[in-house]
């Protein structure tokens, strides 16, 4: 197992395909980090954490094994509308926060449309996983929020081939049900996450 620093710069790309040029466009960078199972159990042994974070094996300098990235996501017509609603303060309506968001993952293959409200994947934990973020969204920089969370050795064990970012009206937890919002949708095969390994997904949405 190799104990050397190791880092990724993958990329989710979220385009609005608005058909105006005084439009904005958001991309999205996703960062898909991949730990086996032998590296998983020596940073819970080393951490004593039962389910440690992506940046916990960063900070024992345990380089995960394959990083990758992908461009191409669209925000939905549901997404645009609460970024729109929060920015001019139209209802209750729920912020993405850091007790509020998770980042799934699904096996399902179905075209990305704007009109989605959830993953394509069937129901079931054998195909499709919404896992809570590990903190709020973050300006990593100007027009930039980036988010991550990690999916634990029970957790996203199949074939992950999309990806999408929910807000939960409640609070959030790990589960395989779409939450009252899905912000963006993409398809990206990533290969098959097994049991006892540790994934992490980062999204960074740029803006322009």
């Amino acid at each position: 197992m190799s104990g050397d620093a190791g880092s990724g710069a993958d990329g989710l790309g979220v385009r609005c395909a608005c058909g105006h040029a005084d439009r904005g466009f958001g991309t999205t960078r996703w960062q898909v980090q991949r730990w086996d199972a032998e590296q998983t159990g020596w940073v819970k042994r080393r951490s004593g954490l039962v389910a440690p974070a992506g940046d916990e094996f960063l900070r024992l300098r345990v380089r995960p094994y394959s990083v990758t990235e992908t461009t191409g996501n669209l925000i939905t017509n549901a997404g645009y509308s609460r970024i729109g609603n929060l920015f001019t303060n139209q209802g209750a309506t729920q912020a993405a926060d850091s007790t509020h968001t998770r980042i799934g993952a699904g096996d399902g293959v179905t075209a990305v449309a704007y009109t989605d409200t959830d993953l394509s994947a069937v129901a079931g934990s054998t195909h499709r996983f919404f896992q809570p973020v590990s903190g709020a969204f973050t300006i990593g920089g100007t027009r930039t929020w980036v988010v991550a969370a990690t999916f634990g050795t029970a957790d996203g064990n199949f074939a992950w081939a999309e990806f999408g970012i929910d807000v939960t009206a409640g609070v959030a937890a790990g589960g395989t049900t779409v939450g009252a919002l899905l912000l963006n949708h993409a398809l990206s095969a990533q290969g098959t996450k097994a049991s006892g390994q540790t994934w992490t997904a980062t999204a960074t949405i740029t803006w322009t």
